[in-house]
């Protein structure tokens, strides 16, 4: 077995990973808004929503399950039961549900993109996800066992090999949407096998009746859960479609794909939070650990939201060649920013408050925390799109996962009792806030600079913070 690594070495990896990942994926957004149109950019991003909201079913939920009931078997051989079963049975769905798209392919691509000259965007979309949906059970597998740095060095691999192929596709082939769920498509099948051997000692081709029966109860309110929170993460692209047009979605979309630096933190947090905070609850004296463990979430994701707020901006006036590095025509959706990037970091707030759901083994309290968010959503996104635009989209979707954060909390707070530092974390908000004002009513990238220095100082020192522990082993 290898050594595991702390929380904090975890989430450190996991970050810098996804960052760099992240980083690769960002590099293309220049190549995709000067060859893409805001109007094609906008069916781009529709077909993600798609995506988005289909994971779920190929999922079925049972990626939470096989942390779960993983880490439950103590013996090498429950544990290949378990994940065996898990990956087969996902496997199984994902093929039957690709063919059943594949048939009617026409027919979606009509209702999702207003023509059926489309529609093999469609099977690209579906065959993709049935390969990416296995690699995401291979990878969550190494995450449970918490080898974060084979997921992030097998996960920087795929990157690199996504980003030439889009190189190739998109600019020199000039295959538009189409060469990028080519490029998408031949990636994922590499990753897996790539993936393969890392998981070939726990695998069996057969699927145990009684394992799946269990982790079916546990999953089923998952997936209508994954389903609803993807809603709230991508309902606005189909409401902006409809009042405003897919020029709008274009914009919208890439703002998003600027705040993808939150979305990378957030997710590494919450890839090493549930199954550290697990071991943690049951070895108990977690109180003090966790309320630091929440003020560094909270100070991580404020630093990142000022960085990205303020220096986004001027991504937009640099040019290589006598050309735009990011197509100006999308930089109306800057404004947005702020939204986005504090809806991302609630959500990270509502992973925090996760846990417990998982050690009272009540899977449903996800459902209701998702419900919940996805009324609000729609219902917000109906009064503040057609009166606001984007900026109204972005503000629902805030609300809707600070009403998920908040519902977790409230559900949890009886049975696990932290000791939050309230003090250090109302200091570190009013500062951000602060910063934040500064910044976006001077507009000068040198003031810009100082601020973020300032604070991250500050909270550096704040959460004693030590970058020469990266990545070493507690």
């Amino acid at each position: 077995m290898e050594k595991k690594t702390s929380l904090s070495t975890s989430t450190a990896w996991y970050s810098v990973g996804n960052f760099l990942i992240r980083s690769i994926s960002f590099l293309l957004l220049p190549l995709y808004t000067n060859v893409l149109s805001t109007a094609d950019y906008g069916n781009y991003a529709l077909l993600l929503s798609v995506y988005a909201l289909a994971a779920v079913f190929y999922q079925s939920g049972m990626q939470s399950a096989l942390t779960k009931f993983y880490l439950d078997e103590s013996t090498l051989e429950g544990r290949r039961k378990v994940f065996s079963s898990i990956f087969n049975s996902a496997a199984l769905i994902g093929i039957i549900l690709t063919v059943i798209i594949i048939l009617f392919s026409e027919y979606v691509s009509k209702v999702i993109l207003g023509t059926t000259h489309l529609s093999i965007l469609i099977d690209l979309v579906f065959i993709t996800l049935l390969f990416d949906s296995l690699c995401y059970y291979g990878l969550q597998l190494l995450k449970t066992k918490e080898k974060a740095r084979r997921v992030v060095a097998l996960s920087f691999v795929n990157a690199v090999l996504n980003f030439s192929l889009n190189i190739i596709f998109v600019y020199y082939l000039r295959m538009n949407i189409e060469g990028i769920f080519f490029a998408q498509l031949i990636s994922a099948i590499v990753f897996l096998i790539l993936l393969i051997p890392n998981f070939s000692n726990e695998y069996k081709f057969y699927i145990n009746k009684q394992t799946i029966k269990l982790v079916t109860i546990f999953s089923l309110p998952l997936i209508v859960s994954g389903l609803l929170s993807s809603a709230v993460d991508v309902s606005d692209r189909f409401i902006l479609n409809i009042y405003i047009g897919k020029a709008e979605v274009g914009i919208y979309s890439l703002s998003y794909k600027m705040a993808m630096l939150m979305n990378v933190f957030v997710l590494a947090f919450r890839t090493a939070w549930i199954p550290h905070a697990i071991k943690a609850y049951k070895e108990g004296n977690y109180s003090k650990v966790f309320g630091e463990t929440f003020k560094k979430l909270l100070t991580g994701g404020f630093l990142i939201l000022l960085v990205v707020v303020l220096i986004s901006p001027y991504f937009f006036e640099i040019k290589l060649f006598n050309k735009n590095l990011l197509n100006p025509s999308y930089k109306a959706g800057t404004i947005i920013l702020p939204y986005i990037l504090l809806g991302y970091l609630l959500n990270g707030v509502a992973s925090f408050y996760s846990l417990y759901p998982f050690i009272s083994s009540k899977s449903i309290l996800f459902l209701i925390s998702d419900a919940s968010a996805f009324v609000i959503n729609i219902l917000l996104n109906l009064i503040f799109v057609p009166r606001l635009g984007m900026v109204g989209a972005a503000i629902a979707t805030t609300l809707a996962f600070l009403a998920s954060a908040f519902y977790l909390y409230a559900k949890s707070k009886k049975d696990i009792k932290i000791l939050y530092p309230v003090n250090q974390i109302i200091f570190l908000s009013l500062t951000m806030i602060i910063f934040l004002i500064i910044g976006l009513l001077i507009k000068n990238y040198f003031i810009d600079g100082i601020l973020i220095l300032i604070y991250l100082a500050l909270s550096s020192r704040q959460t004693k913070f030590n970058f020469k522990n990266l990545f070493s082993f507690n």
